[in-house]
């Protein structure tokens, strides 16, 4: 199943909390701020399409399809993150 890394730029204050639980519900694991590791049969253009529906429609949205042999590097990322980093990028 492909892996994607999702980020967003939400340009006011709101509670983004139907996202949150949208991502955690799919297996998602927040990589950073407002920085998401996924995984989905969609394409990439789907995916953001999705993330889109649940923000307002003003924010930036990025979505970046993982490929085999990444080159990736973090700091102070949580556990889980690079779990999920090192699972996908293999």
């Amino acid at each position: 199943m492909p892996a994607y890394i999702v980020t967003y730029d939400a340009h006011h204050d709101r509670d983004y909390q139907s996202l949150y639980d949208a991502m955690e519900e799919i297996g998602g694991v927040r990589l950073a701020g407002s920085v998401w590791g996924i995984s989905s049969v969609q394409s990439v253009s789907e995916v953001r399409d999705w993330v889109r529906a649940l923000l307002d429609a003003n924010d930036t949205v990025v979505v970046l399809r993982i490929q085999r042999r990444p080159a990736w590097a973090t700091r102070n990322a949580p556990r889980e993150a690079t779990d999920w980093l090192h699972a996908r990028g293999r």
